[in-house]
């Protein structure tokens, strides 16, 4: 269970969407561009970039922590599919299951 990389990628992929689209939409409506303009752009862009980080890493992290408590409530097998796939710890047999594919898999490599 990958609870803090699942929390990294996604916030990071919203406060980049976040900061290009502050940056773009200030660029936009600007009357002119200069050096000046732009750069008041880019440091608007970075803090409220940092505001949305902090802000969206906690309601992430909250929100994929209900995900896996209601998954582990309802007794949500990974074979169903669906996000809790990737929050949902891997069962006895998916483990062994596992194990032997990388096994056959290892076999072959030294067949050839």
């Amino acid at each position: 269970m990958e609870l803090r990389k699942i929390t990294s990628a996604v916030t990071k992929t919203i406060v980049i969407v976040v900061f290009w689209a502050v940056l773009l939409m200030d660029l936009v409506l600007a009357t002119e561009l200069g050096f000046k303009q732009i750069g008041f752009a880019l440091i608007k862009a970075i803090l409220i970039g940092g505001v949305f980080w902090l802000l969206f890493a906690m309601l992430v992290d909250a929100f994929l922590k209900t995900i896996i408590l209601d998954a582990k409530e309802k007794h949500v097998d990974r074979v169903d599919g669906g996000l809790s796939y990737h929050v949902t710890e891997p069962d006895a047999e998916e483990i062994a299951w596992l194990k032997e594919q990388e096994m056959e898999k290892e076999r072959e490599k030294d067949v050839i």
